[in-house]
């Protein structure tokens, strides 16, 4: 425990010594001030969405009020990083998931949450997985998604094109060839900028197709590498897919790769589920949905990608615990969830909803047969990470300057420094 720390409670104490003598002398104080318990988050594109969803809360909990700050993805790790280290955090912060929490839960800064937030027990394990502590097994967040992955389609330029949902990985090439020879791009994507990202989640959504659902787990047990044949083929799909990126696509970013989704210049998009809401919020007259990749296999069952995205922590050093685990509470319960679905258009990390909108109801349908999403849930535990080098290395290898089998081999290099098979 940091001297601050020390400090701060005896502080705390001291003044919480003084109400309760206050209290007995003046047996009539006027009303309890509001609590105001701030929440720090990521998300810059669902502020409003959130602002709405504590709205509704602050209306049925009189007294506490939820000040939501938003920081920029980029800038948020290292400024929640600065604040937590100096003492200085939010009372709740929103975490990364698996490796990139457990930095935070190793230095103290969190408090466990399996006792004082009963309704996670209502959660899957696929949704508190990327919440729990990786040697004490505790929880350390409330989780809010578990998105999966898939291809988005412009449902308006594929029945103007008469394109149907592709069944096999030939019906969605033979796709692809249809659009360009009419001058849509197939697919947007890039990776300039820091949002490299973007390609590995396309990994992500092509992956499974080809290397399988039970691949996971051979991996965690020691029993497959990233050099086996079935990863290195699902990276060789991967660039295959090249011809049908938008020209000069390692020098787009992740935000112009949507724009060209979202206004309607790209046919489809290979994305997290969280990219949902956001579409629909920054075009509401799009028509889109999603789809599984296909594999070569018409009759074969689609795997998806999926993960839990992140979570809801409670700061060790916030001042005003009480009120924080009451929002933590709200954030957990079934209620939430259902606002959460409605406002965003996630699959919430509670399956207890009802599910109103349309390609939500696909993504649901699709998660049904999902897998860990690989590099992130089994390989960002410590540095460097499979993410790392494959996002430092897609881009040659879509554009052929290095083979599949070398960013295989390379990815296998470098989590071997760290990682242990389970046993």
């Amino acid at each position: 425990m940091s001297m601050l720390s020390i400090h701060r409670r005896a502080a705390l104490g001291l003044i919480g010594g003084l109400a309760a003598a206050c209290a007995g002398i003046f047996s009539t104080v006027p009303a309890k001030a509001d609590s105001t318990v701030t929440l720090w988050s990521w998300r810059t594109e669902d502020e409003a969405a959130m602002r709405r969803i504590f709205d509704a809360f602050e209306a049925k909990t009189p007294g506490i009020k939820v000040n939501i700050q938003f920081t920029p993805d980029a800038d948020y790790q290292n400024r929640l990083s600065t604040a937590l280290r100096g003492g200085r955090g939010p009372d709740i912060a929103q975490l990364k998931a698996y490796g990139e929490l457990q930095p935070f839960v190793d230095a103290g800064y969190l408090d466990a949450l399996d006792d004082s937030v009963p309704e996670l027990k209502n959660m899957a394990d696929a949704a508190l997985g990327g919440a729990r502590g990786r040697t004490d097994g505790k929880v350390y967040g409330v989780p809010y998604s578990v998105p999966m992955m898939g291809v988005f389609y412009n449902q308006d330029i594929f029945a103007a094109q008469g394109i149907e949902i592709p069944k096999t990985y030939k019906d969605f090439v033979a796709a692809c060839d249809r659009l360009k020879a009419a001058g849509i791009t197939p697919i947007a994507t890039g990776g300039a900028n820091g949002s490299a990202w973007e390609l590995e989640i396309g990994v992500g959504v092509v992956g499974p197709t080809v290397y399988g659902p039970g691949f996971y787990d051979e991996m965690m047990a020691g029993k497959a590498t990233f050099e086996d044949p079935r990863y290195v083929a699902a990276l060789k799909r991967f660039a295959e897919l090249k011809p049908y990126f938008p020209d000069g696509f390692a020098g787009i970013d992740y935000t112009t790769a949507t724009q060209q989704f979202i206004g309607g210049k790209a046919a489809m998009f290979l994305g997290g589920s969280f990219e949902n809401g956001s579409f629909k919020a920054q075009n509401p007259k799009l028509k889109f949905s999603i789809f599984p990749f296909p594999t070569d296999d018409a009759g074969a069952k689609l795997y998806t990608s999926a993960f839990s995205d992140g979570s809801y922590g409670l700061v060790s050093e916030s001042a005003s615990k009480e009120a924080a685990t009451k929002v933590l509470g709200f954030m957990a319960s079934a209620e939430f969830a259902q606002m959460f679905a409605d406002e965003l258009g996630w699959p919430p990390a509670r399956t207890d909803v009802t599910v109103k909108d349309p390609v939500l109801a696909q993504m649901m349908e699709m998660s049904k047969n999902s897998t860990p999403y690989l590099t992130l849930v089994g390989f960002r535990w410590q540095s460097p990470t499979a993410s790392s080098v494959l996002q430092s290395e897609i881009i040659d290898m879509v554009e052929g300057n290095i083979a599949p089998e070398k960013l295989a081999a390379d990815m296998q290099a470098a989590v071997a420094t760290w990682f242990k098979p389970k046993q």
